[in-house]
């Protein structure tokens, strides 16, 4: 298949095959709004946003080929690197292409499949996840991302935002920068697998799983009198203890487990309606951050600036 080809591919089989732009914005009286535009989605006409004159996006087709091209540089062209859904070869020797819509489309993104990892009693799904917001709010951004095999618990970690990506002037320009922080991203994520490793052979202690809950509900959790706490966090907060045990059994009594018990939690028993955006940018992804935090600081023993 050509590169074109294979980018139709990624944008069909991601429901990200359209374009947005902007249209002006007009009162119901008729009256045009100054320097304010509109975005609108072309397949749909969705409305997904107020953006100023000077603002330029950058299109799902050409993050795709950023994604691909880059990837052609930095991984094995020889070697076999397939869609999600197996009918093409692409650029390197781990896996997939992956991506899709959030938000109706505000946001949107592409993963790069790295190689699997085994941590503790399972596998570890990881990628290279690249964001982009079409409705003015955030700017492109790279991170990682893993996958708990055995119970779908997913963590998405340091975004990192390039405000400028969507006015490099050329195409090139736009990969180069791509394929130095993918590599940036590599690296970090290689030194997260190094944190989950070792987390996976240190036992809880009472003291750890008091912490973790305090990085979930805050530090006064525990100072609230039982008939003062509302219904809504005492369901909560029982949710995350049985998450915890869960995550337990499953992986042991270590602090690997204890911090897949808050990913159980933020994927799978919050009442977040949009759970795929909460764990890339909302309240999922903080709670996530500050665990993650919170395990790191129990590995380095020190506090975290």
């Amino acid at each position: 298949m050509s590169t074109n080809e294979v980018i139709f591919e990624v944008l069909e089989n991601t429901g990200l095959n359209w374009t947005v732009k902007k249209s002006p914005l007009v009162t119901v009286e008729g009256i045009e709004v100054p320097d304010k535009y509109g975005v609108i989605r072309s397949d749909n006409n969705k409305a997904l946003g107020i953006v100023g004159n000077k603002y330029e996006f950058l299109q799902n087709k050409d993050m795709a080929h950023v994604i691909y091209d880059a990837g052609g540089e930095l991984f094995d062209k020889g070697a076999k690197f397939k869609h999600p859904w197996n009918n093409s070869e692409t650029l390197g020797s781990f896996g997939n292409i992956g991506g899709g819509s959030l938000k109706d489309g505000r946001a949107v993104f592409m993963q790069i499949e790295l190689p699997d990892e085994h941590i503790g009693r399972s596998d570890i799904k990881r990628y290279i996840t690249v964001t982009n917001f079409h409705d003015g709010s955030g700017s492109v951004g790279f991170g990682t991302g893993n996958q708990v095999v055995c119970c779908e618990n997913t963590f998405q970690k340091a975004q990192l935002e390039l405000s400028k990506f969507r006015h490099t002037s050329s195409m090139q320009q736009r990969i180069d920068e791509a394929v130095l922080v993918i590599n940036r991203m590599l690296r970090e994520d290689d030194k997260q697998m190094q944190v989950f490793e070792e987390a996976s052979t240190k036992p809880i202690q009472n003291q750890n799983i008091k912490e973790i809950v305090q990085s979930v509900f805050g530090r006064n959790i525990f100072d609230i009198p039982d008939d003062k706490l509302s219904t809504r966090r005492k369901n909560q907060v029982m949710a995350l203890s049985q998450d915890i045990e869960t995550s337990i059994a499953e992986q042991g009594s270590t602090l690997w487990a204890l911090f897949n018990g808050v990913t159980r939690y933020t994927n799978h028993s919050t009442s977040s309606k949009d759970v795929d955006y909460g764990l890339m940018f909302g309240t999922e992804a903080k709670i996530n951050e500050r665990a993650y935090n919170t395990m790191l600081r129990w590995l380095n023993k020190e506090e975290l600036v």
